[in-house]
């Protein structure tokens, strides 16, 4: 039987194991092994004093379905909620206020006009220059953009500003001037090719999905679980072999010997193996890759990454004056503040905290402040608790403060990421063998992170059907 190692005990690592033993009819051997003293990378939620603090995402989109999918195999239906219902979605700062986001916004291009029209974040100079997306001509060029470059141009610098930035960029972290379109919002430059008008193409859809009928009734479009994301991940891990997960143990090393490959592991061990599956961050496998190839590790290290914090606060809710009638808000880069988001996660989710409480969770950092998000835990509740007495005007003690910080954790799809990774990928398959999955290739949330797993598990097992067919052929004979 074939030995199969998985470097990275994250949602991508585990979820490769998890579908390897799914797929294997005939059992496998493998191996996963985690730097760290527990799986589930950056899935973690903590219960605390009967508050529930995601440290990492909170949920996912029900769009793409491999999460939904997943749930119901690991048994977690009933665990399964939608976001309450609320009078405004989300808000926006600006000149020194919350603006409701406009009803009907779709990231960031409406899908209704006349609330766009009456709303007070956009000045009627931005309403007319995204009246005239309209006229503008579509571009036929399928070379890659920025979001910033693709918004600018179709809907104006005002609507770029203050509300496809803060909110789509911030998806990702990232810098919009930067932020690659085609490897992270493509519908709307399809849009763009098929309807000549983003704005047309947008009130299309929706126009489409009201006609459907109640029976096709859309959703939440977020979700998460009623204990919190990490009950995915210790479902996943409750159902792989315990003996299989190596945890507190580093790689050091990686190289080919004969025809499998030697990992030189922290605790003195070493393994050999046939299959061997990176699900680490890019620059850790370039680092473990050096020695098999160097060029592939070069490209590895052009996938850059950012820093990240989140602050999550608690109080009561009796000492907080603002209405939390809403998931939060974002923070325009324009606006000079020190975050550059509030999840209102206990408005967002049920169960989140306990009776006459509230919490917030305050993003700092990214691509343009990486630096804020890098200061001590201490610092980083002091910058959160001034933004909100500022923003919100919150002045209560909190009863809870929690502090997670990702330090070089989140990758960014930068203009031409596609091209980057394809040459990735062609160089990869030269090695027999070796797998490269995760968030820094073909999609950084939850169900890309499963579905990259799932393409990597159904190769390995095809590839040892022959294999197993030819022992039984032999074992007849």
């Amino acid at each position: 039987m074939k030995k199969i190692v998985i470097i990275g005990g994250g949602i991508t690592g585990l979820m490769t194991a998890f579908y390897l033993e799914e797929y294997a009819r005939d059992g496998v051997d493998y191996t996963v092994i985690e730097s760290t003293p527990r799986p589930g990378g950056k899935i973690v939620s903590t219960h605390e004093s009967g508050f529930l603090v995601e440290g990492g995402p909170d949920s996912f989109l029900t769009q793409k379905k491999a999460m939904l999918d997943l749930c119901h195999t690991l048994g977690l239906d009933d665990q399964l909620i939608g976001s309450n219902n609320v009078e405004h979605a989300t808000y926006v700062w600006s000149q020194g206020r919350l603006h409701p986001m406009p009803e009907g916004m779709m990231l960031m291009a409406p899908t209704m006009i006349l609330p766009f029209l009456r709303s007070g974040l956009i000045s009627w100079r931005g309403k007319l220059r995204m009246g005239m997306e309209l006229f503008i001509p579509r571009r036929l060029k399928d070379e890659d953009e920025s979001l910033a470059s693709f918004v600018r141009r179709r809907l104006g610098a005002e609507l770029l500003d203050k509300i496809a930035a803060p909110v789509m960029a911030g998806i990702h972290a990232a810098d919009p001037e930067k932020l690659s379109l085609q490897s992270t919002f493509p519908i709307f430059s399809e849009m763009e090719k098929k309807h000549g008008s983003l704005v047309c193409g947008m009130i299309k859809k929706r126009w489409a999905q009201a006609t459907r009928g109640p029976q096709h009734k859309l959703g939440p479009m977020f979700m998460t679980l009623r204990g919190g994301l990490q009950q995915l991940s210790d479902a996943v891990v409750s159902k792989l072999d315990p003996k299989a997960l190596r945890l507190n143990c580093r790689v050091l090393s990686v190289d080919t010997h004969i025809d499998q490959y030697r990992l030189a592991l922290s605790d003195g061990s070493r393994i050999l193996a046939d299959d061997i599956i990176f699900a680490t961050p890019a620059d850790v496998t370039a680092e473990l890759i050096q020695q098999i190839d160097s060029e592939l590790a070069s490209k590895l290290r052009a996938v850059r990454y950012v820093s990240t914090a989140t602050v999550s606060l608690g109080f009561k809710s009796s000492e907080i004056a603002f209405p939390l009638d809403g998931f939060g808000f974002v923070v325009p880069h324009s606006e000079n503040r020190k975050i550059t988001a509030c999840s209102w996660s206990s408005s967002k989710f049920n169960h989140r905290t306990p009776e006459g409480c509230a919490l917030v969770r305050v993003f700092v950092g990214g691509a343009r402040a990486e630096f804020l998000a890098e200061q001590d835990e201490g610092r980083l509740v002091h910058l959160a608790r001034q933004e909100l007495r500022a923003i919100m005007g919150i002045t209560a003690t909190p009863v809870l403060t929690k502090v997670n910080r990702w330090y070089k954790a989140i990758p960014q799809y930068d203009v031409g990421h596609q091209a980057r990774i394809s040459e990735i990928d062609k160089i990869a398959a030269q090695h027999p063998g070796l797998y490269l999955a995760g968030s820094p290739y073909h999609g950084a949330g939850i169900p890309d992170c499963i579905q990259s797993a799932d393409r990597i598990a159904r190769l390995i097992t095809q590839k040892m059907k022959p294999q197993r067919e030819e022992s039984r052929m032999v074992t007849i004979s």
